[in-house]
């Protein structure tokens, strides 16, 4: 494994996002419970590491405003997610429960932002791969927040949907 990162590592990442993805589009028309108590441990936990992450290596006046940035994205890219998946009450009483089936375009939505990542990524497909400690230091920081706001907002506006669905079925019944 040479510095040249055209080796087998380089592409594992992209075997695995293509494996998951496969498998993703495979369960597509399968609906499953959205679990609303649940929804705040995945921002949770992501926001844990971010800030972990965070404190390990405080970033810079640049690599807030990058942070921000990367966060404004993700949480607009999250936003949009979660108004793609599919959201049905199932049941009657204390037996219903909200349903999400994946949309198609926004699983693509997903991998369009992994492929984007690849290519702008220093030492990604699209660029060279001798690039500077900061520059590498900004990335990360708005790597950090595209994470951060693609996944609490995300979660956000799956629990405003269903609460407003759950709301309006109890209403209905």
């Amino acid at each position: 494994m040479g510095g040249s990162g055209n080796g087998t590592a380089a592409w594992l990442p992209l075997v695995i996002f293509g494996a998951v993805m496969l498998w993703r589009f495979r369960n597509l028309e399968k609906a499953r419970p959205l679990r609303l108590p649940l929804l705040w441990i995945s921002p949770l936990i992501v926001s844990a590491i971010v800030c972990l992450a965070l404190s390990v290596m405080m970033p810079s006046a640049l690599g807030w405003a990058s942070l921000a940035a990367g966060f404004m994205i993700g949480g607009a890219i999250g936003v949009q997610r979660s108004r793609l998946m599919r959201l049905h009450v199932e049941g009657e009483g204390d037996d219903a429960r909200v349903m999400v089936r994946q949309s198609p375009l926004a699983l693509l939505l997903i991998a369009g932002v992994f492929v984007v990542r690849r290519l702008i990524l220093p030492g990604g497909m699209g660029m060279d791969a001798s690039h500077h400690a900061a520059t590498a230091l900004l990335v990360t920081d708005a790597m950090l927040g595209l994470v951060l706001g693609m996944v609490l907002l995300s979660r956000f506006v799956l629990w405003q949907r269903a609460r407003a669905m759950v709301a309006a079925h109890i209403t209905d019944s």
